[in-house]
């Protein structure tokens, strides 16, 4: 199975590959981050351009795809700050 190509999105908006919403985007930390409770916590670093999953299910899924990922347990994320509490400019405030 051939991988999906991932365009360059250094500060563009980007939804998500898993369940089509739009992604939280950090720029200074150039990362794009989905918080959907169908998937778990999913990321996309731009600078090496491969995603991070929390969910076991989710990374075997971006396996199957094809796509450059990490499996990284969910605690670690926590760890960092990005969980269900989560907020950056993409939040409810519109």
């Amino acid at each position: 199975m051939e991988g999906q190509t991932v365009p360059d999105l250094k500060g563009q908006e980007m939804n998500c590959i898993e369940c089509n919403e739009k992604m939280f985007y950090s720029e200074e930390n150039l990362v794009h981050v989905c918080l959907n409770k169908s998937h778990g916590i999913l990321c996309y670093y731009v600078g090496d351009s491969c995603w991070f999953a929390a969910k076991e299910e989710t990374a075997l899924d971006l396996s199957k795809k094809g796509i450059k990922y990490h499996f990284i347990p969910d605690s670690i994320f926590q760890n960092a700050g990005i969980g269900p509490d989560f907020e950056c400019e993409y939040s409810q405030k519109k």
